[in-house]
């Protein structure tokens, strides 16, 4: 049996975009491993029962300290290493250009090594593949990675979730006593750079409010942000597992959100997707697929910043107002025809 390890150490957001590829691995007959945060099993697990998983919070992708060497969990990589070994993997992959991805593929011993390669881990990889297009989508890229492992064109499919369908059928009853479209509002991130400001979702739901029906579904983020819209929605759901996220995002109607981990998880779930991007590069990140709006403007001359702001605030998206915002998704949503209109359009 074909043993690949598929490396995705990241955000969930990430681990949504790999299903690609996964699924290709799987229909091939690959047993299929996925070394990842705790949070990605929680996420796959259910859609993917078949698959392996080797949880690991790696410590570079902290988003500040990541280079405190004296703080990584040293005997946690070793133990790590250990049961690489023992796996005895035929082939590794990982869709990031990160030479410690790429070294790590080879302390495990795992004899195919395929990624695209870094100036500093081109000894690491024994098949390294060239970063030749540096606007494809992570999901384009996830797709070379299959072709390279089968060693011809693969059939090529969109990343893909599946919900709990008692949750799902639980918030349903509850939100079918509303006889209007569903507008889920994710307002959060959890790298702080990347939200749209509070106050502008409460202008842009205002404005839509005034043209179109639909109840409000609002989910802050844990940390409470968007806890202020409260008054504006029609039902609010705080703290959710990651279950629970997925099951009331699969009823929605249209899901506003920013460049987050929720925007992949909506597009998974073919649920339309209106997305605000700041810092990062909605060519590699937007959500995936045909029928989503991505609300970006070069305001700011240093954009793309890789989140890492140079400014004492995100002006990629302070300086994006609702006044510029609004007719772009206006537009969107007539043109979709979503959700009903208040007034008819002469």
């Amino acid at each position: 049996m074909k043993k690949i390890l598929m490396v995705e150490l990241w955000g969930i957001g990430d681990a949504t975009l790999m299903t690609s590829a996964l699924q290709g691995f799987l229909s091939d007959g690959w047993t299929v491993t996925i070394l990842a945060k705790p949070q990605t099993r929680l996420l796959l697990q259910p859609a993917y029962p078949q698959v392996k998983f080797i949880e690991f919070d790696a410590p570079w992708t902290a988003f500040r300290g990541k280079y405190r060497l004296w703080r990584w969990p040293w005997s946690t990589l070793g133990r790590l290493l250990s049961a690489l070994h023992r796996e005895r993997f035929d082939t590794a992959i990982s869709i990031r250009c990160d030479p410690r991805d790429h070294l790590l593929m080879w302390l495990a011993g795992i004899r195919r090594r395929i990624g695209f390669a870094h100036a500093f881990s081109r000894l690491f990889l024994n098949e390294p593949m060239p970063v030749h297009d540096p606007n494809a989508h992570r999901v384009e890229d996830w797709w070379k990675l299959q072709d390279r492992v089968s060693g011809v064109l693969s059939v090529h499919q969109s990343p893909h979730l599946t919900v709990d369908l008692a949750l799902a059928e639980k918030y349903r009853a509850q939100l079918n006593e509303n006889p209007h479209p569903i507008v889920a509002l994710h307002c959060g991130a959890r790298i702080a750079v990347r939200r749209w400001p509070e106050g502008y979702f409460r202008q842009l739901i205002t404005s839509l409010r005034e043209k179109f029906d639909f109840q409000l579904v609002l989910i802050p983020d844990p940390d409470g942000y968007g806890n202020s819209l409260h008054d504006l929605a029609d039902h609010t759901f705080p703290e959710l597992s990651l279950a629970e996220l997925l099951a009331l995002l699969s009823c929605a109607t249209q899901v506003i959100c920013n460049d987050s981990g929720p925007c992949h998880l909506a597009a998974a779930l073919d649920i339309p997707v209106i997305a605000f991007f700041g810092p990062q590069r909605p060519e590699l990140f937007r959500p995936f697929g045909d029928h989503h709006l991505v609300v970006i403007r070069d305001i700011c001359p240093l954009r793309p910043c890789s989140d890492y702001c140079q400014f004492p605030e995100n002006y990629c998206l302070t300086k994006l107002v609702p006044a510029l915002a609004c007719p772009e998704i206006d537009s969107y949503l007539l043109k979709a025809k979503r959700l009903p209109l208040k007034v008819p359009l002469s």
